[in-house]
């Protein structure tokens, strides 16, 4: 599991002993709950007919309709809402272990979940499927009053009931390695924990990626940082040893949420120092992201003109999510905290053990170096995509900003469809593209944030179905009309 910053010397986020110990009675309410969320399903089945026909692949062997590559909250939502518009005929992976799927037992180390106690996940509308039911169903009425913000351990908890009461079809330990096109679907290329000897082909019809943040790229480190020896610097992606950061001096790079929390892990474990690195005057304490969660930004902002979304995300993108005031309430109580401002890195080296790090406010010194750089979007660095990459549009393709607003950064972003489907750089080149949605980090320029967010999932699954269904349908009209012609008379 994740090493996690506590609130042990500190006044905790949520009351001691909340969300730990479930409920005396709590295996005989959780099963009245999961009966309750069956039963809505069942009330909520209309229209109930199976309309998917089966088609055949170039094996031979009956299509899959969808895979989903990733188990997160994201590919959970869509596959649930898959099935409840009856397309049954899916398959979702995971690189993962059984319940390690997802950000919240890797490089999550925030204790809490950021959002809102009360802002909805993968529920879909339905109130017994949603978070705040199971927390109060588990743990009770007054547990949930008392806590502000939802434990990632509880979260998790959580996901792997939604997986099991809405009985998804999840392969754990399978990763999507390679994506190519096949007449009438794709073939896809999975590879188990085995490696290249541990490999499957598989054609599918349709293939949503929701594969977390560096789904379409990469986490971003650097050249000058990457060119420190391995045992000086890491990312805030890396499976960090903040246990050997004790006693050390300690460098972050970056003053987003990301860094405040590695900041505090390191000074947990007995870090000597922790000065975190601002190239401004101050630290951003704006939340842009949360201005964002409104039902017209989310579902109308892709309706926007390309001008206006470019204006939009290239200042969103930016300014960045200012760092969270619980977390900058607590790394501040450490007092070998220090936030220097105004100090871009100009140059780092090595200096034997140690490491100079050049600003415009002179050399600092340290032991460690943490990078959280944020990621890069780049198709040609994900195994899986490169192959496609220079078929697929992005920003850079479709529009030319204003000098005063050109980022070249924003224009390395997907330029998708309006249900999340890649599109083709040149029209009638690689109409395949179309049979692959995005559902990563990769849509924030062209639909807005949207597959790495928990308070998004309400309005933005509905519409990487509606694509899939959408998809499938036309392509099958015949195969619907000859359905159709067929039936026998229906007498009451």
């Amino acid at each position: 599991m994740n090493q996690r910053w506590s609130d042990a010397g500190s006044p905790p986020i949520n009351p001691p002993g909340t969300s730990t110990t479930p409920r005396p009675d709590a295996g005989a309410r959780m099963a009245a709950l999961s009966a309750r969320v069956r039963r809505d399903r069942h009330l909520l089945r209309h229209p109930e007919t199976d309309w998917m026909p089966e088609r055949i692949g170039p094996d031979g062997k009956p299509l899959l309709d969808v895979l989903i590559a990733g188990a997160g909250q994201g590919g959970l939502g869509i596959a649930a809402q898959l099935m409840r518009e009856r397309v049954s005929n899916i398959e979702v992976i995971d690189k993962a272990p059984r319940g390690q799927e997802g950000v919240w037992n890797t490089i999550g180390r925030m204790p809490y979940i950021r959002s809102p106690k009360n802002y909805p996940g993968p529920d879909m509308g339905n109130p017994n499927l949603s978070y705040e039911t199971w927390h109060r169903t588990r743990f009770g009425d007054a547990d949930w009053e008392a806590i502000k913000l939802i434990p990632c351990a509880t979260w998790v908890e959580y996901l792997t009931w939604y997986r099991e009461v809405l009985a998804l079809p999840v392969r754990n330990e399978v990763a999507l390695t390679r994506i190519e096109p096949a007449p009438g679907c794709l073939k896809l290329t999975l590879t188990g924990p085995r490696g290249p000897e541990d490999q499957e082909q598989r054609y599918v019809r349709r293939l949503v990626l929701a594969t977390g943040h560096d789904g379409t790229g990469r986490w971003w480190l650097p050249e000058f940082i990457a060119a420190l020896p391995g045992h000086l610097r890491a990312q805030a992606s890396d499976p960090i040893d903040f246990a050997g950061l004790k006693g050390k001096r300690v460098a972050v790079l970056g003053v987003g949420a990301t860094a405040g929390d590695s900041a505090i892990c390191a000074l947990e474990a007995g870090a000597a120092e922790v000065r975190m690195y601002c190239r401004r005057p101050s630290h951003r304490r704006q939340q842009v992201y949360r201005w964002c969660i409104t039902a017209g930004f989310l579902r109308h902002y892709q309706d926007l003109d390309d001008a206006r979304r470019w204006k939009f995300m290239q200042y969103i993108l930016n300014e960045r999510m200012g760092m969270p005031v619980e977390t900058w309430r607590r790394v501040n109580e450490f007092a070998g905290f220090h936030l220097e401002t105004e100090a871009d890195w100009q140059g780092v080296s090595a200096v034997g053990e140690e490491v100079r790090i050049e600003t415009p406010r002179g050399a600092f010194a340290a032991d460690f170096v943490i990078a959280c750089t944020g990621h890069d979007q780049d198709l040609t660095v994900r195994p899986e995509l490169a192959p496609l990459a220079p078929d697929i549009a992005l920003w850079a393709d479709r529009y030319t900003p204003p000098a005063d607003l050109a980022d070249e950064r924003l224009g390395r972003y997907p330029y998708l469809g309006k249900n999340y489907e890649f599109l083709e750089k040149t029209p009638g080149a690689a109409p395949h593209l179309a049979r692959i949605h995005d559902f990563t980090f990769g849509p924030t320029m062209s639909l807005g944030p949207s597959g790495c967010s928990i308070s998004t999932l309400r309005l933005t699954v509905p519409l990487v179905a509606a694509g899939i269904t959408r998809g499938l349908f036309v392509e099958d009209a015949e195969l619907h009309w000859d359905s159709l012609v067929g039936c026998e008379s229906y007498i009451p």
